[in-house]
């Protein structure tokens, strides 16, 4: 036990605070307690706490809402915030993990066994997120060893490497997450069963999978993560259509632009846009398969083609499988790339300027301009964004249609580079949306 003040968000503390007055253990784990032993700023709060989800509801009211199913935890809200607490686990036994059929008994499908302090230590993944904070007795409790981990840069899995990967297949994605965002490294045995086992995560369910891929994408460490991934032999399993898109000659352009991706989500640019990631993401993969089917080639797209937006979802869907990405995400994404082209017609601009994603159509551009060294004083000749107050993505029906087919091009146009002009580039500010 280490006494230790931490610069916490105090609703946290009081929700905690709350718990042990109602007689049950409760502290900060997992991410928020390395991030402040770090000196970062946590992303959020989880609380662990040996009150189960129904006392937990009990003792906050309508403030909390006990949600999920493989693991039961519950939402509390409390100054503006959520937190999510979960009850103490305990390593489930054999019979408890053999819940299909088709099950080799390793996988946890069930996660609901509740347990001590103790046995909530030895079933987590890793030291560095094994470490649990008291804020108000300010003490962090270390059983597993993380504090020293972390000093020096070590992920170590919690026992047997191996059979804490094989348990939750997605691990391995967190542990290469850990590497690429704060640059520690893994200890050699979960090294070795991350190589080893890396085939592995076509176990986990294709939904978590994807919810893998968005949270990789929210944060500024997406290539350093892919490459990783590449390393370890891991994306081959985990992404097959990334992986044969960065070997492929595509590969170079969609490292440079998902570096520009990192470095413009670092300054808190659209960051939490899913449409604008996936966008990103898929455009050199289908970019470079447009130009094959029907180039242009005076400029650096593709020829406007009653047949592209059909190809553009083929393509799309074969670049993400096996992941299920929602069909109004996905039409949104491809929205976005079919509508690059329109950009080099400022004179004739259409609907683009009125259309939803056109905020994120000329940030995709911006970034392509400074991954490929384009021109982007094209830029300037649109007018900037209107901040519009939009509906939930669900009600964005028949969005899809708006660019169907493209814009279609005058021969006779001067090519070269458009004219300066005083205005100054459209805003890309920073997006709040979570599209």
């Amino acid at each position: 036990m280490t006494d230790v003040r931490l610069p916490i968000e105090p609703s946290v503390a009081d929700v905690i605070r709350q718990l042990q007055r109602d007689g049950h253990e409760a502290y900060i784990v997992g991410g928020a307690v390395r991030d402040l032993l770090l000196e970062l700023t946590p992303k959020d709060y989880d609380i662990a706490t040996s009150a189960r989800p129904e006392q937990v509801k009990k003792i906050f009211g309508r403030r909390a809402i006990i949600i999920g199913r493989r693991f039961r935890l519950v939402h509390v809200f409390a100054g503006g915030h959520t937190f999510e607490v979960s009850t103490f686990r305990r390593e489930p036994t054999m019979e408890e993990r053999s819940t299909r059929v088709t099950d080799d008994g390793v996988m946890i499908w069930d996660d609901n066994q509740w347990g001590t302090h103790a046995q909530d230590v030895v079933r987590r993944d890793f030291t560095v997120n094994a470490m649990y904070y008291d804020p108000v007795g300010e003490c962090i409790v270390d059983p597993a060893g993380g504090v020293a981990d972390l000093r020096a840069g070590h992920v170590r899995a919690i026992g047997n490497a191996a059979e804490r990967l094989a348990e939750d297949p997605v691990r391995m994605l967190r542990a290469i997450k850990l590497v690429a965002q704060y640059g520690l490294r893994l200890e050699a045995s979960l090294d070795q069963a991350l190589r080893e086992g890396a085939s592995r995560i076509t176990m986990s369910s294709k939904a978590r999978g994807f919810e893998e891929i968005l949270k990789i994408f929210a944060k500024p460490f997406c290539l350093p993560t892919i490459q990783i991934c590449r390393d370890y032999g891991l994306l081959e399993h985990f992404w097959p259509g990334l992986n044969a898109a960065l070997a492929a000659p595509e590969g170079a352009e969609l490292e440079r632009l998902l570096a520009e991706r990192d470095r413009r989500v670092a300054q808190g640019v659209f960051g939490k846009s899913k449409t604008l990631a996936l966008a990103t993401i898929a455009y050199s993969f289908v970019a470079a398969r447009l130009r094959d089917e029907v180039p242009d080639p005076e400029t650096p797209f593709w020829e406007a083609h009653p047949e592209v937006h059909d190809a553009s979802r083929a393509m799309f869907l074969d670049f993400f499988a096996p992941y299920p990405v929602p069909k109004f995400l996905s039409a949104r994404a491809r929205d976005v790339i079919l509508a690059l082209p329109a950009l080099l017609y400022p004179d004739q601009p259409g609907h683009l300027p009125h259309h939803p994603q056109y905020r994120y159509v000329l940030e995709l551009y911006y970034q392509l301009c400074l991954a490929n060294g384009w021109d982007e004083s094209v830029l300037r000749q649109w007018p900037p964004p209107i901040e519009r107050h939009e509906p939930r993505e669900a009600g964005h029906h028949g969005e899809e249609n708006r660019f169907r087919h493209g814009r279609r091009h005058h021969r006779d146009r001067r090519r070269g580079g458009p004219p300066e002009h005083d205005r100054p580039m459209p805003s890309v500010a920073p997006g709040t949306d979570e599209e």
